[in-house]
């Protein structure tokens, strides 16, 4: 038996053979004839899917606030400078403390960033799943990977992906 075992593993020793088969030697499955392969464009949909656009409002709204509340304080802060009615003392621990709140909104920023990236994550896998089960795809590519060399547009599901992405999800309310 181990010579048997030993001369398929040599010749390949995937095939399902009696003698594979009575060793109890498992094969490899056989390839699809025709694997349906796609392509999608996951920088487009970040682009154009309305969830997308909905985090990425939500996003620039904090921001934008937040970046008009510190330049509401760095304002007072020069102008308490300028009138210089305040002890140098007290302007250094003031800007200090718009420094260090800079920086916690720098952070806060980030975390909001990957609390995005993180929601369209949840919603984008399990529609691509689904939709790769409902299609019959068998491997779904991202256009803009580097490591796919070519494809033709004719594989490019990246419209239809989007659509059903707005039609199935709801797009959550932007956070204060």
């Amino acid at each position: 038996v181990f010579a048997a075992l030993l001369m398929v593993a040599c010749k390949g020793g995937g095939e399902r053979s009696p003698a594979n088969m009575a060793a109890g030697v498992e094969g490899p499955k056989p390839p699809k004839k025709n694997p349906v392969v796609v392509v999608i464009d996951i920088e487009r949909i970040i682009k154009e899917a309305k969830i997308s656009h909905q985090l990425q409002s939500g996003l620039q709204d904090w921001a934008e606030n937040t970046r008009s509340q510190l330049q509401a304080t760095a304002d007072e802060i020069h102008k308490a400078e300028q009138e210089g009615k305040i002890p140098a003392k007290q302007l250094d621990t003031l800007k200090e403390r718009l420094y260090q709140a800079q920086q916690q909104a720098k952070q806060e920023y980030e975390r909001r960033q990957d609390e995005a990236a993180d929601q369209m994550k949840k919603t984008f896998d399990p529609l691509i799943q689904t939709l790769a089960k409902e299609n019959g795809w068998d491997v779904v590519l991202n256009k803009t990977d580097q490591v796919t060399i070519w494809t033709s547009d004719i594989l490019d599901q990246t419209d239809y992906v989007i659509h059903r992405l707005d039609q199935s999800v709801p797009v959550p309310a932007p956070k204060p």
